[in-house]
């Protein structure tokens, strides 16, 4: 008629082990052919096994963070922030459960802040602890157990994943809230400790007492550019200072120091470490007088020369004994008479000049062969013609010295010459043919000298008339000439024979007239002697 079970479902799921459901039926039944009611009890054993919530997932499963490890217990599960070293630290065989004897061992062990949840409540339930043990609900399926479970937070161990080179050690860094790591290399070795990703790694290097870091090692080691943990090398000249200008330090067959010319020097005797190749001189281009060769330059004359010098290519330059001398045949002034300066003169068809200056830019260098460098510059003057010059004008204005100074009013005529002009003076007279030129003083040789002595000069004579000249009668020879008859002097007075007074006064008259025209003759023997 009725079945009265007795059960308690909430402690028979929360606990394992054995347990019973009593259950009481009430039924009908005939005795002796009348109906009674009877009760019988029954009890069923069953049993509840544990559920390893660390292995299950979905409803079964815990609620652990990431960050710790699941450990089941019976009918529950606890978190345990793991060991440095991997794993608990306590032996839990697979398929067992927590029980006294491990958590024991949990609470005896000696934990650093890694091993620990972090040490304040906003960042882990049961801070600083090793485990939720006898800190969360123990019942891990319930609402309260599961948050205070996820919420059990243990440091992440930096060095898990490091990236340290294998014989380095890696160093967790505080705090633990913000993991970090160094690497910290073994004894009698040097670098930053982490993986070298390069094929060929920096080599560190200690000096000759094969423990203090070079300077340039310290420089790469506090740059964090020297990788791994390697043994360095003995840098044997390293700190080891020379004197001698252009000495380095090198290593002696007995692997110690010593000091010698470095690469491209050699020793001498008296200068020390010499360059062992003399430099090499380069002339600079004239500029606006552009040529395949910078050795060359083109002018005209009465163009400006200016020297530009030279560039001295040497890749081990001296510091001393090295000076640019620069020299010339002779000076090359303005507008300069090609004639009188040339030390070597080649003519060209095309009436061009070529001069070979010897530009000596000379850099001493006694210890080689030769013991100099020499350059040279080649000026090549084209000739102007001095005759088409004018006073004033263009080349004239600059260079006065190249108007042509002819006789013109004599009649001399101006020639072009190679590098200079010539006056010359027309048939019948003789001299130079120049004007007096003020700027050009007489020698001691019998010449003149100054800047520009014109072919041919002698001091400005002029051209001066040499021929006799010739009288031409011009109409008939002789000339007759019609006069009338006179009578003399007498006629003119028309005075009487006897008169004494007037013969004396043609006589005078007559002498004077005489005198007159003897003197006359005279004059003009004269002159036409002169001339």
């Amino acid at each position: 008629m009725g079945i009265n079970v007795e059960w308690g479902g909430n402690e028979i799921h929360r606990r394992v082990g054995e347990r019973l459901v009593r259950s009481s039926v009430t039924r009908l039944t005939s005795v002796n052919g009348e109906e009674q009611t009877v009760t019988q009890c029954f009890e069923v054993p069953f049993t509840i096994l544990d559920v390893d919530e660390c292995t299950e997932v979905g409803e079964w499963g815990h609620a652990c963070h990431e960050t710790s490890v699941c450990v089941n217990t019976d009918g529950s599960y606890e978190c345990v922030c793991p060991l440095l070293s991997g794993g608990m630290g306590a032996v839990l065989s697979n398929g067992q459960v927590a029980d006294d004897k491990f958590w024991k061992e949990l609470e005896q062990q000696s934990r650093t802040s890694w091993e620990v949840s972090y040490a304040t409540s906003s960042q882990s339930s049961c801070p600083d602890q090793s485990s939720t043990f006898q800190c969360c609900d123990a019942d891990g399926h319930s609402s309260e157990g599961a948050r205070c479970r996820s919420n059990f937070h243990c440091p992440v161990d930096p060095c898990l994943h490091h990236k340290c080179a294998s014989n380095a050690q890696c160093r967790r860094e505080t705090p633990t809230s913000h993991p970090q790591y160094s690497c910290i290399c073994p004894e009698g070795t040097m670098g930053n400790g982490m993986e070298c990703m390069k094929r060929d790694p920096i080599v560190p290097k200690v000096k000759f007492d094969g423990v203090t870091a070079t300077e340039e090692t310290e420089m790469l080691l506090a740059k964090g550019l020297i990788c791994g943990c390697a043994k360095p090398v003995i840098d044997v000249c390293s700190g080891v200072k020379c004197d001698g200008k252009h000495q380095v330090c090198t290593i002696s067959s007995d692997n110690t120091p010593t000091c010698a010319c470095k690469s491209g020097y050699i020793q001498h005797d008296h200068y020390g470490c010499v360059d062992e190749n003399p430099p090499l001189l380069q002339i600079r281009p004239y500029p606006g007088h552009s040529s395949n060769d910078n050795s060359i330059t083109r002018l005209t004359q009465g163009d400006r020369y200016e020297e530009h010098g030279v560039d001295i290519i040497d890749d081990n330059a001296e510091d001393y004994l090295r000076s640019l001398k620069i020299d010339y045949s002779r000076p090359v002034p303005q507008g300069q008479v090609l004639r009188n300066y040339l030390v070597s003169v080649e003519i060209h068809t095309q009436l061009v000049l070529t001069i070979i200056l010897f530009l000596y830019p000379i850099v001493a260098t006694p210890w080689t062969t030769p013991n100099h460098a020499r350059a040279q510059r080649t000026v090549v003057i084209g000739n102007v013609n001095e005759c088409q010059i004018k006073r004033n004008v263009g080349v004239g204005k600059s260079c006065p010295e190249l108007v042509a100074m002819c006789d013109v009013d004599a009649g001399a005529q101006c020639v072009d010459e190679i590098g200079t002009y010539s006056c010359k003076c027309p048939e019948g007279t003789e001299g130079d043919g120049f004007l007096p030129i003020a700027q050009l003083k007489p020698s001691h040789g019998g010449g003149y000298s100054g800047l520009t002595v014109p072919m041919n000069y002698r001091g400005g004579t002029g051209c001066r008339d040499t021929s006799r000249p010739v009288i031409e009668i011009l109409g008939p020879n002789p000339k007759t000439l019609r006069v009338a008859k006179v009578s003399g002097l007498e006629g003119d007075y028309k005075m009487k024979q006897s008169d004494d007074e007037t013969s004396i006064k043609i006589d005078s008259l007559r002498g004077e007239r005489r005198s007159y025209y003897e003197n006359e003759i005279k004059v003009s023997s004269q002159v036409c002697q002169a001339l």
